[in-house]
């Protein structure tokens, strides 16, 4: 860093790639998220619910985060240290800053949104409903002490952008380092959680079984993200140049925070992708269905045709002769007991009804008392009347 360092035109190294992250990440995890409203408003027909508003809470935050380090980047974020300036410098921490109080609530967000995601639909059992409450008090302990280390890390406040101040701060790589690990800790946490319910329940398949398993523990995409973050970041404090390798370690915390919200948002599509199934089967099944309709009434006119023209030509050899005209033979067996419905979608052959996993059972009884589940609409249902807690 030296003030007659030449700054290319910004954003400008890793900048690029970290703006470019910036902007296109947001429009996908939103359209992600209206998708989730769209299922809980026009499919499941459910009011919003404590997590819907923390979704949407979280949108919020992430897009506010996605514009602080677009912004970042006319600072100097992605730069080599040696193209930095003085005045560069205090400009790049400044929104760094900033940018890391939003990060932590976006990340806050969608793990509580999950969270709560998971307490919905098994949080009829007691010892679930525990683990889900020690989890969200680990992650939102450790989240609040990440922001007010950000924000208060430095006496004065001042001197996290500028440190050429007197007064002292906090040994930022150890905290960055221990609080990265805490996100992959939680992660994890909540990745895994759901898979204990689900597999202690029947299910008409093993493919429906793993579906909900994959659909409900999709966490686990945040917890990858979150790995390779964490490792790229701890190489990024015990370097030199820690703007160029900071673009990096950046870029995956847009996509860390956007693939969460994405993770807690496609838990919810259970029943979108339902609906759509069930769309696609019975299109596929009219479809095959006029086709062999079609194609058994080609062949009954074909054959009614063939016998018409043969008993039309043995009458006449027969009359020649003087000998008196045939009967005319009965239909083949296949025409007299074809019968052609324009009902044959609503009969029992063809049913359209989806499997539902509406009422998976346990597959023993535990200590605590089970209760069913509506896995369509993702509620828990009490044991007696089976109305939606």
């Amino acid at each position: 860093m030296s003030a007659n360092a030449i700054v290319p035109p910004l954003p400008a190294e890793n900048g690029i790639h970290v703006w470019r992250t910036a902007v296109v990440m947001p429009f996908i995890t939103f359209a992600f998220v209206a998708a989730r409203f769209y299922c809980r408003a026009y499919i499941v027909r459910r009011s919003w619910s404590l997590d819907d508003y923390i979704v949407a809470a979280t949108m919020v935050s992430i897009i506010i985060h996605a514009v602080l380090i677009a912004n970042a980047t006319y600072h100097g974020m992605g730069l080599h240290i040696w193209q930095f300036t003085p005045e560069l410098n205090s400009e790049y921490y400044l929104w760094i800053g900033i940018s890391s109080e939003f990060y932590v609530l976006s990340l806050a967000g969608f793990k509580s949104a999950l969270i709560l995601l998971y307490l919905q639909i098994f949080g009829v059992n007691r010892k679930f409903r525990m683990a889900c409450y020690i989890t969200l008090f680990y992650t939102l302990g450790y989240l609040t002490c990440n922001a007010l280390t950000e924000f208060l890390g430095c006496n004065p406040i001042a001197k996290k952008w500028h440190s050429n101040l007197p007064g002292h701060c906090i040994n930022t790589v150890a905290s960055n380092i221990a609080y990265g690990a805490g996100h992959m800790t939680s992660d994890l946490i909540i990745g895994i959680l759901p898979l204990t319910m689900i597999w202690r329940l029947q299910f008409p398949t093993t493919k429906q079984k793993i579906g909900l398993s994959l659909a409900l523990s999709c966490g686990l995409v945040a917890w990858a993200v979150a790995c390779v973050r964490w490792a790229i970041s701890t190489y990024n404090q015990l370097i030199y140049d820690r703007p160029w390798w900071a673009g990096i370690s950046f870029t995956f915390s847009i996509l860390e925070v956007n693939t969460g919200l994405i993770c807690a948002c496609a838990a919810t599509f259970s029943p979108l992708f339902n609906l759509f199934s069930t769309r696609v089967r019975t299109w596929t099944s009219r479809a095959s269905m006029s086709w062999h309709n079609s194609a058994r009434k080609a062949s009954i006119s074909w054959r009614s045709t063939r016998d018409e023209k043969e008993t039309g030509t043995s009458w006449r050899h027969g009359s020649l002769a003087g000998a008196p005209p045939p009967p005319v033979p009965p239909p083949p067996a296949h025409v007299m007991h074809t019968v052609v419905s324009n009902d044959s979608l609503e009969s029992n052959s063809y049913s359209m009804e989806p499997l539902v996993t509406s009422h998976a059972r346990p597959g023993h009884q535990p200590d605590d008392e089970f209760a069913q589940y509506d896995l369509q609409g993702l509620q828990a249902l009490h044991p007696g009347d089976r109305t939606i807690v």
